[in-house]
């Protein structure tokens, strides 16, 4: 209504105004449909671009079911190898759940070591030892650490079984190479019991052979003669410390740094009274078996791994991950053990690690105390640009008097004023009495001036003198706090120091006392 006023005031048209507004109305519709338009551009190009990558995904899945389909006609070839290891997985599934074991229906597969091997199974859980080895020999000459491992796992998913030392050293960590999942898993199940008292002592000993011993080469401690190259492996013992000693930790080498680090390794290395056992130790067989099983007859893996794979991208659109084989390394014997003493939650592998690393965890924890700095006796301080030595008793005497003469030096009093200031007062003074007792005005004037003057100089003097002495005063004290500081400051880090090597003791007492505790208590 305001617009409408000054409108018509200004001598207006309403044909223009008029128009004005609908020029206005339309401008404010064609911005509205621009951001409209925007708006749905950008949506279609989210749904373009979702149903883009949903048609590659669908594209990729069906390329996927085509090969698919293709590497299922050629695995058609190889459909009594399948059929073994459909067999074989209900013969673990039935020694799993500890029901009847169905004699195996197996096709002969010529060169597949896991027909033998089920047979030779089966013959044992019948307690049929002659045909047991005689399967045994067919799987081993065809491929015997799968055969052992294979064997070992199975039976021992069947109940408790007493393994020879020479069987299972076979199948633990060896010196000279790395460690595959199989062994790792074989040390696991070990360590949590799967074998018995006998089999975690056997654990260890083998432990203790791969690892070696930081000072000379240990007699072999397995009973069964290992493959590999171990030459190497003395020379490389002293390079492995600094690993033990990062492993243990410690931030530096003075005495109070060294005992909180062999503190920490004191508790790590305390078994707990409530360590809960690992559920189910048989766990780790299953990952043994696992692998062993469905990695195929050597013919056919490729296409099966290649079939996995295709799977995965047509039920999913993914791939799965790559399949583990059961040699696959996982790491060196130390590094593994290092990681089950100081990982987080190792479970039952720590004390048997403990066990076989207590010359590395000594040696370290000597050389750890063996490198702590000195202690201190003296220190170096910088005063007033002189190098002072310091000491427990005290600064160097030398240098401190050599201070404590340039500090008097500084501030020397000088008493010119002052006697210049008293004598011409006393010539004022003796200048006045002879013009008062000659009763010449002037003269006791000039007197008086004189006297006046002289007591001023003598008054500035002395107070210039004074200001001198307190300033003197100030600067020795200033001298002396500084130089006391620095005694007291060595005196508390003697005594700091005196502190951390007793506690550097104390700890190295209870790190030795908790590594000489019997292995049954770990």
């Amino acid at each position: 209504m305001n617009e409408d006023v000054a409108w018509w005031l200004g001598d207006g048209d309403w044909y223009d105004r008029r128009q004005r507004r609908q020029i206005e109305e339309l401008d404010t519709a064609i911005s509205g449909a621009y951001a409209q338009s925007s708006r749905l551009r950008s949506r279609l190009s989210a749904i373009e671009g979702n149903l883009s990558a949903k048609v590659d995904r669908i594209a990729a899945a069906f390329d996927a079911f085509v090969e698919l389909s293709d590497i299922r006609a050629e695995l058609m070839v190889y459909s009594k190898p399948a059929v073994v290891r459909h067999a074989v997985r209900e013969l673990i599934g039935q020694l799993s759940a500890g029901s009847t074991v169905v004699p195996p229906d197996l096709p002969e597969v010529p060169g597949y070591w896991l027909v033998p091997a089920t047979h030779a199974l089966y013959a044992q859980l019948n307690d049929d030892d002659a045909t047991a080895a005689r399967h045994i020999e067919q799987a081993t000459e065809l491929d015997g650490p799968r055969t052992r491992y294979f064997l070992t796992a199975a039976l021992r998913l069947a109940g408790p079984v007493d393994l020879s030392a020479v069987q299972l050293a076979a199948l633990l960590p060896a010196p000279g190479g790395p460690v595959t999942r199989s062994a790792r898993a074989m040390w696991r199940a070990t360590a949590a019991g799967a074998f018995g008292a006998p089999g975690t002592a056997l654990l260890v000993s083998a432990l203790v052979s791969a690892l070696g011993r930081p000072d000379a080469d240990p007699a072999p401690v397995v009973p069964e003669p290992r493959t590999g190259d171990d030459e190497g492996d003395a020379a490389e013992r002293s390079d492995r410390l600094p690993a033990w000693l990062t492993a243990i930790g410690g931030s530096g080498n003075s005495a109070g740094s060294v005992a909180s680090a062999l503190a920490a390794l004191a508790k790590r290395c305390t078994p707990p009274a409530d360590e809960p056992a690992e559920a189910d130790p048989t766990e780790p067989l299953r990952e043994i078996l696992g692998p062993l099983i469905d990695e195929g007859h050597e013919p056919e893996r490729p296409l099966l791994r290649r079939a996995e794979k295709l799977r995965s991208l047509v039920e999913s659109g993914l791939a799965r991950p790559e399949f583990e084989p059961w040699d696959e390394p996982v790491g060196a014997v130390d590094e593994l053990v290092r990681h089950d003493i100081f990982g987080s939650d190792t479970g039952p592998l720590r004390a048997p690690a403990v066990r076989a690393a207590l010359p590395w965890l000594t040696h370290a924890a000597d050389a750890m105390v063996a490198g702590v700095s000195a202690p201190p006796r003296a220190r170096t301080a910088r005063i007033r640009g002189r190098e002072v030595t310091v000491t427990a008793s005290g600064p160097d005497a030398t240098v401190l008097d050599q201070l404590r003469t340039e500090a008097e030096a500084s501030h020397q009093i000088s008493s010119a004023r002052l006697i210049a200031g008293l004598a011409v007062g006393a010539v004022g003074l003796v200048v006045g009495v002879i013009g008062a007792v000659a009763g010449t005005a002037l003269v006791v004037v000039l007197g008086a001036l004189a006297l006046v003057v002289g007591l001023g100089v003598a008054i500035a003097g002395y107070r210039s003198n004074a200001e001198a002495q307190r300033f003197a005063a100030m600067d020795r004290d200033a001298l002396e706090r500084s130089i006391d500081s620095q005694v007291e400051t060595l005196r508390q880090t003697i005594e700091q120091d005196n502190r951390d090597r007793a506690l550097l003791d104390r700890a190295r007492a209870e790190l030795s006392e908790v590594l000489a505790q019997p292995a049954a208590s770990r």
